[in-house]
């Protein structure tokens, strides 16, 4: 059974890698493959049954009336060259290339061209409803999502065990007061500038390290276990504001924590069931980074809640525009070579996505 599609990516190295994908598919089914331009831009690609190699049926026929050979003349000895059907034809009434992007074809990614190029085919040729995702990409997801739910958990772990089982310390307050402070939190407070730069120091050399083995998931579970440390004051101290009634929630890590999961699982989902590419968002979140990290370090100079307030609102946004980029990265267009970094930049977002809201939830009414 033959099959046809189109492909229009809109970049002719794009074309080529998605040709190439679909020319392994069609070997794989026994199949050949023909290309050529289409007038408005793009290609069609057709597959073909294969036929045996001794068929001359479909070759050069003389034309009718023409000459004829002589009979007894010169015969093509059995078995010799045939022509192959299904090699260049002519569509639509053009002549066809021999082939399409020659020097673009040997330039696939490794272990995820053949997912990511009939993906994009196939969105061209069902006027860009959503592809399948390729079995191997299925298993990729998994372990991603595996090791981001594993991190997720030391981190929860960590930082509840710094707050609930840490012992505490009698810590008098202006109003003369008392309060019962976890030693944990107390030291992590008092040092919260050097527990941050360790943690983006060690984010960092777990970036570098993702691709050796055993060292990256050792790498990347201390990351986590360094931001759940690292969020535990902040968390402790908005649990404090809310007993006495002086958040703008009643509950903020409660809430802080339903906003993340939530608006992961949307988007997630999103990426999922649209399959769209959000690399675009690259460079507008490169310079947004940026914006925000100033933005944040000038804040605590400040000492302005409506500019704190800003900051961590702008933040929030900036985090999810980088959860987008970077599922739709997962989704799309990773090599599948490097799960550890790919769940590594996911608990990255997360963790700055939980200090923003958690910010604004703990904010004074």
């Amino acid at each position: 059974m033959s099959w046809e599609t189109t492909v229009r990516t809109g970049h002719p190295s794009s074309d080529a890698q998605a040709v190439e994908g679909l020319r392994r598919q069609a070997e794989s089914q026994g199949m050949t493959l023909s290309v050529s331009p289409m007038p408005q831009g793009g290609l069609h690609v057709r597959a073909v049954p294969r036929q045996p190699a001794h068929s001359a049926y479909g070759g050069p026929q003389p034309a009718y009336g023409g000459p004829q050979p002589a009979y007894g003349g010169p015969q093509p000895a059995y078995g010799g060259p045939q022509p192959a059907y299904g090699g260049p034809q002519p569509a639509y009434g053009r002549p066809q290339p021999a082939a399409y992007g020659a020097h673009g074809l040997s330039h696939a990614h490794a272990g995820g061209s053949v997912d990511n190029a009939a993906n994009k085919a196939h969105a061209e040729a069902h006027g860009g409803a959503a592809p399948a995702l390729g079995s191997q990409r299925v298993a990729y997801l998994r372990k991603v999502y595996g090791l981001l739910a594993g991190a997720a958990a030391v981190a929860i772990t960590l930082g509840a065990s710094a707050i609930y089982l840490s012992p505490t310390e009698t810590v008098s307050l202006d109003d003369g007061s008392t309060l019962e402070v976890p030693i944990a939190c107390a030291f992590l407070l008092h040092f919260h500038i050097v527990a941050f730069a360790l943690l983006f120091v060690s984010t960092l050399v777990a970036g570098w390290v993702s691709r050796v083995r055993v060292l990256n998931v050792i790498a990347l579970f201390g990351v986590a276990a360094l931001m759940g440390l690292e969020l535990a004051p902040m968390a402790f101290i908005a649990q404090v504001l809310a007993s006495r009634g002086e958040t703008l929630s009643a509950n903020p890590i409660r809430d802080t924590f339903v906003m993340v999961g939530g608006i992961f699982a949307a988007l997630t989902g999103y990426v999922f069931v649209t399959k769209k590419d959000f690399s675009y968002l690259k460079a507008t979140l490169a310079m947004g980074f940026w914006v925000v990290f100033s933005a944040a370090i000038l804040s605590v100079f400040l000492g302005s809640e409506p500019f704190s307030l800003a900051v961590a609102s702008v933040g929030a946004l900036l985090s999810i525009g980088f959860l987008l980029y970077q599922t739709s990265h997962i989704f799309r267009n990773s090599a599948m070579d490097n799960p550890v970094g790919d769940a590594l930049g996911l608990v990255v977002q997360l963790r700055n996505l939980f200090v923003f809201l958690l910010r604004i939830f703990m904010s004074r009414r």
